[in-house]
């Protein structure tokens, strides 16, 4: 299912689409960051993917009709979707111990990550200046995460596993090609998530507490599978309509808006540390992204860009 904003075009069809993705991620986040005292990891991750599924199901129909389920390669489905789930869990888990502008930006880091990645599986030039970018870039984590404060919160490392996470599922795409449509992708993705957690919440006894969500709480779940559908919906949509050096800085305004609302709503603070760091993290990741895109553009080899993350989204 294509949403449809009238009268654009292009870059500024992506950009429409890109800010749809943003603030659907930044709302999704929210709910879970609400949410996330009133129940286990397994029993947010059901509801999150239960809620999913319908409007998933609807845009992969709109789009491919009865073929929405078809795949052509089974095995880097597989691969795609235990890597999303890793990262997924390894975001909820960050969501739920560290503030969201932190979470956020450490989830952002993962372009530091593919650029590391790169040559040692695919044997990918880093040039001095992405070089440089990944170094000081380490050097923001290396102060996000603040390790000089009285214990190193778990879950910065949660933050750092998401970012690690997306930026393997990245590397497989480039190593992979794209021989599926993302939405049947996604749907596939959702449709283990959907079957898997609810299974393990009632394994261990926890299905009582997806009941106490469902009765107090469904119309923040309703809005929570919606945006996370859109967020899915949205990024692919922006890649494929618009150029990634336009959308890039749209992206990463999540930073800056996760760490603005959690202030608000959570009173959440973040030291001088650990906003410096933040930056650090953003501007390379933003250097890294455009110079990999100007590098794509001069190349006659297609590749996919550390930004072009469609599958890897943690929401």
């Amino acid at each position: 299912m294509t949403i449809r904003f009238p009268s654009l075009h292009g870059n500024m069809l992506g950009i429409a689409y890109m800010i749809m993705a943003v603030l659907a991620g930044v709302v999704t986040s929210l709910i879970i960051k609400e949410l996330s005292p009133l129940a286990t990891i397994m029993v947010m991750l059901s509801v999150r993917f239960l809620f999913s599924i319908p409007p998933l199901a609807l845009a992969a129909f709109v789009a491919r009709g009865r073929s929405m389920l078809n795949v052509s390669r089974w095995d880097r489905l597989l691969m795609r979707i235990v890597t999303g789930q890793i990262g997924i869990i390894f975001w909820f888990l960050a969501i739920t111990n560290i503030s969201l502008g932190q979470a956020t930006a450490l989830f952002q880091s993962s372009a530091i990550f593919v650029t590391i990645l790169s040559p040692l599986i695919l044997k990918e030039k880093v040039g001095i200046y992405r070089g440089s970018a990944v170094f000081f870039g380490l050097i923001g984590i290396f102060m996000l995460t603040n390790p000089f404060a009285e214990g190193l919160n778990i879950g910065a490392l949660f933050g750092l596993g998401s970012a690690i996470s997306g930026a393997f599922l990245v590397v497989l795409l480039r190593m992979l090609g794209r021989t599926d449509e993302p939405v049947t992708v996604s749907l596939w993705h959702n449709i283990t998530g959907a079957l898997l957690y609810p299974a393990l919440a009632m394994i261990f006894g926890e299905l009582g507490y997806i009941h106490m969500l469902l009765d107090g709480h469904l119309l923040l779940l309703v809005i929570l599978g919606i945006g996370a559908s859109f967020v899915q919906i949205g990024f692919t949509s922006a890649y494929r309509h618009g150029e990634a050096a336009v959308l890039v800085p749209i992206r990463y305004l999540s930073v800056p808006i996760a760490s603005f609302l959690g202030w608000w709503i959570w009173s959440e603070q973040l030291d001088l540390l650990e906003i410096t760091g933040m930056a650090i993290v953003v501007g390379s990741c933003l250097f890294i992204s455009i110079r990999e895109y100007r590098l794509s553009r001069k190349s006659a080899t297609p590749r996919i860009s550390v930004t072009e993350k469609d599958q890897s989204q943690p929401v």
